[in-house]
């Protein structure tokens, strides 16, 4: 078939969970990025502590969706690599499956973020509310993920693509 040459269904499968992991490190670097910079704001750091907890709430709860999605997909397209009918080549596979344990691993630190987000949500609006150190409390937290797993996820998934879309 004549489309199958411009888009082929298999190398979009093979392809998919690095384009889903790509757009999650995007996602946990941007939260780095705006984070990050609104709590080194030193001199500020009582308007900070005032703002922050609601900026937080928002910032959070508009996320998440996409975390859960983009997370979410690169599991399950590195499940449907790893052990669907169509397997890819075996120098490939286990990179599918270990993209997909790192994917999964995102979520192993939701009890420990959990607290992190409450505290930040929870700040007093205040001068002295604690709210930047909630925030930074968090980042410590995301950056010791995105180096144990997001990381990890997206560095299988591109050696996953390189080994099953080589040419023979």
């Amino acid at each position: 078939m004549a489309s199958g040459l411009f888009l082929n269904p298999l190398t979009l499968l093979r392809v998919a969970p690095l384009i889903t992991s790509t757009a999650s490190l995007t996602i946990a670097s941007d939260s780095h990025l705006f984070l990050s910079s609104l709590v080194s704001l030193k001199r500020e750091r009582s308007t900070v502590n005032q703002v922050a907890p609601r900026y937080f709430e928002t910032f959070f709860w508009r996320g998440l969706p996409e975390i859960l999605v983009t997370f979410g997909l690169s599991l399950a397209f590195g499940i449907a690599n790893s052990y669907g009918g169509r397997r890819p080549r075996a120098a490939a596979w286990a990179w599918y499956a270990g993209g997909s344990a790192f994917s999964l691993a995102h979520f192993a630190f939701v009890p420990t973020i959990a607290f992190k987000v409450r505290d930040a949500i929870e700040a007093k609006e205040a001068p002295d509310g604690g709210a930047a150190e909630a925030i930074q409390g968090w980042l410590n937290v995301h950056h010791v993920r995105m180096a144990l797993a997001d990381i990890p996820a997206w560095t299988c998934f591109l050696v996953a693509v390189v080994k099953s879309l080589r040419p023979i």
